[in-house]
């Protein structure tokens, strides 16, 4: 006579009420990448952000001090950010 383990043969679902319940992916939606590869795209991107903030701040010119255009740009590129943060919510379906 041969006996063979059960709990490596037997598959049961589980079931709330009738609706089947699937199981649930440990892991987030969001794969996991390679830190260095994520180091470089962060820092490549605040890289190209502040070549692209200086280029912007060298050809508008508001104020002639340095420190004020800087904050007058600084402040515009918030108040953009801002208002497209609350139309998104506004908006939010």
């Amino acid at each position: 006579m041969r006996i063979t383990a059960i709990q490596n043969q037997l598959h049961t679902p589980n079931y709330t009420g009738n609706k089947k319940v699937s199981p649930k992916h440990s892991l987030n939606a969001k794969a996991v990448n390679n830190p260095a590869k994520e180091v470089l795209t962060t820092t490549g991107a605040w890289f190209a952000f502040g070549v692209g903030l200086d280029f912007i701040s060298r050809k508008l010119t508001f104020f002639k001090s340095p420190t004020k255009n800087s904050l007058a740009i600084n402040g515009i590129i918030s108040t953009l950010a801002g208002a497209t943060t609350a139309y998104k919510i506004a908006h939010k379906d």
